[in-house]
């Protein structure tokens, strides 16, 4: 088989990959907490580098060895991706109620969500026009590591033991396998930065000048993660 064809078979799957339910789910949560497109490309990406690692590192353990990961290591792979999505969707939920909104005339001509956290410090913000305002500043470090996390334990469990792994270890090449798995974490990393940022500017324009609107969607992404989480579980425990 031509090589480019099979590194862009991977990078395929990898687009395909990233687009699925829980995925989708869990990286919803964070946008909601700061729905820009440029920050949401940074929680794409961030989830993707996590979801890459994962798989990058499963998969060159296995080239090295020639194991095989166990036939339950997707049940449980499932179970605590289930947990984790239930504990996202819960986060998510309570961290809706400290969303605010500043109006436009503080922010020139655009309207502002902020997600307040308890532990925050003031901080002020000047713009080009005459009036500066102070809030609270929201750690987006920890959002970031947050979601890196999460794109870890997706990498490690669920469908991408089937997706990619079994495959690698029919690989004789361990180099090309490499690739190949790096190849499938670019399609990854690609596809989630532009679905994140589709979906903040969708909750930017859904939620325009309006605070509860806002909170009211940022709390169905929480309510939608843990019923998805939720499902992983019970389809887990059911295997």
């Amino acid at each position: 088989m031509d090589p480019w064809l099979t590194l862009g078979t991977a990078s395929a799957l990898g687009l395909l990959h990233a687009l699925e339910l829980d995925h989708m789910v869990a990286v919803s949560a964070f946008v909601a907490q700061r729905p820009s497109p440029r920050a949401a490309a940074g929680f794409g990406a961030r989830w993707g580098i996590g979801h890459s690692a994962a798989v990058l590192l499963a998969g060159g353990a296995l080239l090295a060895s020639g194991l095989r990961l166990p036939a339950r290591f997707d049940v449980y792979g499932e179970a605590a991706v289930g947990v984790m999505l239930i504990a996202v969707g819960a986060w998510a939920f309570v961290s809706a109620r400290r969303m605010h909104l500043h109006p436009p005339p503080e922010h020139g001509d655009h309207a502002h969500l902020h997600m307040h956290h308890d532990h925050d410090q003031p901080h002020t913000h000047t713009h080009a026009h005459p009036h500066p305002h102070t809030h609270p500043h929201d750690d987006g470090h920890e959002l970031g590591k947050g979601i890196t996390v999460v794109g870890l334990m997706h990498g490690l469990a669920g469908t991408s033991g089937v997706v990619v792994l079994v495959p690698v270890t029919l690989m004789h090449s361990t180099a090309f396998g490499l690739g190949y798995l790096a190849a499938f974490g670019v399609g990854v990393t690609v596809a989630m930065s532009c679905y994140a940022m589709v979906a903040a500017t969708a909750i930017r324009g859904a939620t325009r000048r309006s605070l509860e609107r806002a909170r009211q969607l940022a709390m169905g992404v929480g309510v939608a993660g843990a019923v998805v989480g939720l499902w992983w579980v019970v389809r887990a425990a059911q295997s």
